[in-house]
């Protein structure tokens, strides 16, 4: 077994030690409340997959202020990985401490400046949950403020009746709307996360258009770390993770480290970068986003780089079936084996989606129904934000896609990434990792997919997987519960 091993991990079969930096989103969490979540989802993990895994205590010395180590092993194989967060998460926590007033004059002109710039059309014609996505926080408010002109009409004409005084009602009509407002933004606008999200849009605009000084210093940080890592070459593989908004700043991180050494791909280690539940079009869709697009298009076509994208249905806080470089909506995929070909409940990219280096990235579609199981869906069913996380989160089920298994298992990223099942194709039941076994022969079989769309669907807005071009660019790809 020995023997093997060594010969595997000389041969680039398996993977012993992988660096996984992980960008979240607006995320308000620090280092300490991630590492607790990490705790708990690997022993999930671990039982999911029948391994054996052991996590350091947290390192909180220098640039990433939190970072630990996972050592995961199964028969025949053992992997360290060191997991380093790229954490802005005191950003996130000063953006939501901004005075409410501000807040809310910042956000209604955000509101403004995404309405006017077409960019908010462009979100329902990419995907109408996401335009909807956008908009209730900015109905909430709106009906928030309507409810406060009743009360502040109720509340007016009552004490004008009962002082005889005009301007005695219009003080209290201003009281009354100003109280109701602001409790109404309390509850149930805390509850509907309304100050969250517009913190979140008002964020998103001012990195945009590169007002963030701080955000930008600390991405330049970043960018220092992963060429650090690169240059270092004591590991198989790297992996830069970005969830939500996070996968916007690992774009920018790599394209940045692209731009600070052009060979940073070829110091030794693998490098690779992972996008789940991702946002890039939302600001790669605003015509003052140029910068975002090319970042994205120079990484679709770095040849040392293996950018894979994961997309669920199920993540309305997301970009289903639409390619973040392209900015067009994919393909239906491609038609189901004939009788006697064999079953992929997870097709593996069609052609066009990337499955070679440089012609962009893997887009895999997969289901977060498969992940759980059938009590903890239905207890999650309209838990949104919660749903979104189960990108970052451990699985119930073997599935097609695996968080944890992608940062600690042996499997290559791009092998796992590539295969039809993903790390079901590639793990046996005792968690021994089939290196040498034809696809599908080493897991368990997958509950069945969601069941193909019927004719039409899927079509939102002129022709089907178009996007409304941005201005002066052509169609060719222009530039509710805490999981904590």
């Amino acid at each position: 077994m020995g023997g093997r091993l060594t010969k595997e991990r000389e041969s680039g079969a398996m993977v012993p030690k992988r660096y996984f930096l992980h960008a979240s989103g607006f995320d308000p969490h620090d280092s300490v409340a991630q590492y607790r979540r990490f705790v708990r989802e690997v022993a999930r993990f671990a039982a999911t997959w029948n391994v054996k895994a052991q996590v350091s205590a947290i390192h909180r010395s220098g640039i990433p202020d939190g970072h630990w180590t996972v050592t995961t092993q199964a028969p025949g194989w053992q992997v360290v990985t060191v997991f380093e967060l790229l954490d802005w998460s005191d950003i996130v926590r000063g953006e939501l401490s901004r005075p409410s007033a501000r807040r809310l004059a910042e956000g209604l002109a955000t509101f403004a400046e995404f309405i006017s710039s077409g960019t908010a059309w462009r979100y329902f014609t990419a995907n109408w949950r996401y335009g909807m996505f956008f908009l209730v926080p900015f109905l909430n408010v709106f009906l928030f403020a309507a409810l406060a002109i009743l009360a502040a009409d109720y509340v007016g004409t009552a004490i004008a009746a009962a002082l005889g005084s005009t301007l005695g009602g219009i003080a209290a009509a201003m009281a009354a709307a100003l109280l109701v407002f602001a409790a109404l933004m309390r509850w149930p606008g805390e509850r509907w996360r309304v100050p969250q999200a517009l913190a979140d849009w008002i964020f998103a605009r001012e990195y945009m258009l590169g007002r963030h000084p701080k955000m930008n210093a600390r991405i330049e940080a970043f960018v220092a770390r992963v060429v650090a890592c690169a240059r270092c070459a004591d590991a198989e593989e790297i992996v830069i993770a970005g969830h939500s908004l996070g996968a916007m700043v690992a774009v920018d991180v790599l394209a940045r480290a692209f731009d600070r050494d052009p060979a940073l791909g070829r110091h030794g280690p693998k490098l690779n970068l992972l996008t789940v539940g991702a946002t890039i079009p939302k600001l790669a869709l605003h015509p003052r986003g140029a910068w975002l697009r090319e970042s994205a298009r120079r990484l679709a076509a770095e040849p040392s780089l293996t950018w894979a994208e994961y997309q669920a249905r199920d993540d309305f806080i997301s970009f289903h079936k639409f390619d973040p470089v392209k900015l067009t909506r994919l393909p239906p995929p491609s038609l189901p084996p004939q009788a006697g070909e064999g079953k992929s409940t997870c097709p593996p990219p069609p052609a066009g989606e990337g499955m070679e280096g440089g012609d962009g990235p893997i887009i895999r579609r997969v289901q977060i129904h498969q992940m759980l199981s059938a009590p903890t869906l239905r207890r999650l069913r309209f838990a949104y934000m919660r749903l979104h996380y189960q990108f970052v989160m451990a699985n119930e089920r073997r599935a097609a896609y695996d968080y944890f298994m992608l940062m600690c298992g042996p499997a290559p990223f791009r092998r796992t990434v590539t295969q039809p099942n993903g790390p079901a194709d590639l793990y046996g039941a005792d968690g021994a990792y089939a290196s040498t076994l034809p696809p599908g022969s080493a897991g368990v079989p997958l509950p069945p997919p969601y069941p193909p769309p019927q004719a039409g669907e899927g079509r939102v807005g002129g022709a089907a997987g178009e996007t409304p071009a941005l201005p002066g660019e052509g169609r060719e790809g222009a530039a509710a519960v805490d999981p904590l």
